[in-house]
């Protein structure tokens, strides 16, 4: 399927990609809210990147996003790699997820009044994952990521996620920064 366009709100258009349609696939049932989603966008006037929450007022799905006990980068924890990404984690077992009418949507700017969507999810922001290539060169990006999920996981599921593994923070970052997806992700 090619890339598609959408309406917003505001009679801009945000475009689904080929890529982004896969990517989506870790987060199942966003996908079908899309359109209705992008129909509630406005986008930012000034061309900046669009991040934003939306009620969509009901019950649209599960948000898997949950606060924790706050750990330290050299705690072990749980990780599971999600199916479509290629870095780990934090993930939670044993708990489940909670229904929300709240979705989030991340989009940018391709054009005047065009957005390309990068990625949406069910439930409220979150900052990016520390190992996002995105966070490089950001301190404070990095910083308010790190914090972030040192005190809050995805509940784990078999369903959108591989094989839990106990790790820590400083283990997974190592692996990410030298890009060396070949080695196992382990406490050492």
């Amino acid at each position: 399927m090619k890339s598609i366009s959408l309406k917003t709100g505001c009679g801009g258009s945000i475009i689904l990609t080929e890529g982004v349609r896969e990517h989506l696939g870790a987060h199942p049932g966003i996908l079908d809210l899309i359109p209705e989603i992008a129909s509630k966008v406005s986008l930012p006037t000034d061309g900046s990147r669009l991040a934003c929450q939306i009620s969509l007022g009901r019950v649209v799905g599960q948000s898997s996003l949950i606060d924790t006990k706050k750990i330290a980068l050299s705690e072990k924890t749980w990780f599971a790699v999600r199916k479509n990404r290629m870095k780990a984690s934090r993930v939670i077992p044993g708990e489940s997820p909670l229904d929300t009418d709240i979705v989030t949507i991340v989009a940018n700017p391709v054009a005047e009044n065009r957005y390309e969507l990068v990625t949406a999810w069910f439930g409220i922001f979150a900052p990016k994952e520390p190992w996002d290539p995105g966070l490089s060169g950001d301190s404070s990006g990095y910083e308010e990521a790190i914090h972030f999920w040192c005190s809050h996981g995805l509940v784990y599921s078999s369903d959108t996620m591989f094989e839990l593994f106990e790790s820590n923070w400083d283990n997974i970052l190592k692996i990410a920064i030298h890009n060396n997806y070949g080695e196992r992700y382990e406490v050492k």
